[in-house]
């Protein structure tokens, strides 16, 4: 038996650093791309609207998966979906190359939107296939680790960038994406399952209303369940999708710096959220957040984003490049905390066989934010003449407002649900 048990520990560990491997490898393709491309279209139209809706187009594809589909928990053995749909994103990918050179960034936007739905599905996927390829006892702590493996492909990204991104040409980024997903498809193969549970085979395919009625259900019987799932959404719609078009506008316009200085904020912001999500998967691992009282999370939540709020602020209100980018690495750092306490919350407490199905819609809701905030964002900015601080100002008065409403709604559930245990109690 102890052999037996040593031998699915070794498994689990071997399945981990393959699985974080090619999340790393393949996220750091496609965010080197990113850059390229994002530096590229800001450089052509000196537009942050036009940038924006570039930048928003890399989350809408998983709005448009979960209108088709979000309970990924049968069918497909999660292992072969995930090397299979990056074998198909490196095709996708390739047929980028003949419109790099007529310099046809609208053919090529297309053909990203197009891969984003295969790429979107594949992400489900990493969170569904958790608990057939990790010790159930380590389940949350690996799924932790496994998610920094993408935060990590994206600092590789970011690094690179700094001293390519004036001189790599758009196709070799293309063609370096493509590789990575080739390889991210061979390390999948090589996992293995090592849960004693089946994946179900066959399932029938429910319309998108009954799904959200049942994930609304899931978050109304748990509140702890709805609070984590309202973190993500706002963390990736208020934070992510807001910075994510400063970065290739802000340096250049408030410092007079050059692209190897919006490349060096891809950098620190790839370092804060490796760090993040790391650091959080150890305070996981021994604090055993989600076996204690929750009032511990809400408190990491709620102090982490009244920190990453004032952060925000301050990176853009100081005139120090400097202090900015302290500002700026504290805040991301804070947010993707948040993020990761509120991914962990999912796969911890969502009811069996709707992991898959409780982050997809969740994911789906914050990506549609992320693209929506992001638009916002460019629009804000070309309204106000680049004045970074009304802008930025305007987005965590917001966040601050949802998270005390998420928190007042959580109470009010807790509530709820405690009373309905109590009377049922009481009537037996």
């Amino acid at each position: 038996m102890s052999t037996l048990n040593d031998a699915v520990v070794f498994r689990g560990r071997l399945n981990l650093i393959l699985g974080a491997t090619a999340f790393t490898i393949s996220s750091a393709g496609s965010v080197l791309l990113h850059i390229v491309l994002a530096l590229a279209i800001y450089g052509e139209t000196g537009s942050g609207l036009v940038t924006a809706i570039f930048i928003s187009l890399q989350w809408l594809p998983v709005f448009i998966v979960i209108l088709y589909r979000s309970d990924w928990d049968f069918g497909m053995e999660p292992r072969k979906r995930w090397y299979l749909l990056d074998i198909i994103s490196a095709l996708l990918t390739l047929l980028i190359i003949p419109f790099v050179g007529e310099g046809n960034y609208i053919a090529i936007v297309l053909l990203l939107l197009l891969r984003g739905l295969f790429d979107h599905v594949s992400r489900i996927t990493k969170t569904v296939i958790a608990p057939y390829i990790f010790p159930k006892e380590k389940l949350s702590y690996y799924a932790s680790f496994m998610q920094s493996g993408y935060h990590v492909g994206i600092a590789m990204a970011a690094i690179a960038g700094v001293f390519l991104v004036s001189s790599v040409s758009l196709e070799t980024a293309v063609l370096f994406d493509a590789v990575t997903f080739l390889v991210s498809a061979f390390l999948v193969y090589l996992i293995r399952n090592i849960s004693e549970d089946k994946f179900p085979e066959s399932g029938r395919k429910r319309p998108i209303g009954q799904r959200c009625t049942d994930y609304f259900s899931s978050l109304k019987s748990d509140p702890r369940l709805f609070f984590c799932c309202m973190l993500p959404p706002l963390t990736a719609a208020f934070f992510q999708g807001t910075y994510s078009v400063l970065q290739p506008i802000y340096p250049g316009e408030q410092f007079a710096l050059g692209s190897s200085a919006v490349s060096a904020s891809y950098v620190m912001a790839s370092i804060a959220i490796v760090l993040g999500s790391s650091l959080f998967a150890v305070f996981c691992k021994y604090s055993r957040i989600f076996e204690r009282e929750f009032s511990g999370v809400l408190l990491v939540a709620l102090v982490g984003s009244l920190l990453a709020c004032g952060s925000y602020l301050a990176s853009v209100y100081t005139g120090s490049a400097i202090a900015c980018a302290v500002f700026f690495i504290i805040m991301v750092f804070l947010f993707e905390f948040v993020w990761m306490l509120g991914y962990s919350g999912i796969v911890t407490l969502s009811p069996k066989n709707r992991v898959g199905s409780v982050f997809a819609i969740t994911f789906a809701v914050g990506c549609f934010f992320g693209s929506s905030t992001a638009l916002v964002t460019g629009a804000l900015l070309d309204m106000f003449n680049n004045n970074f601080v009304y802008t930025v100002s305007i987005f965590m008065t917001v966040y601050g407002v949802l998270i005390l409403v998420s928190y007042a709604l959580y109470r009010r559930w807790s509530y709820s649900v405690d009373r309905a245990q109590l009377s049922r109690a009481s009537a037996g």
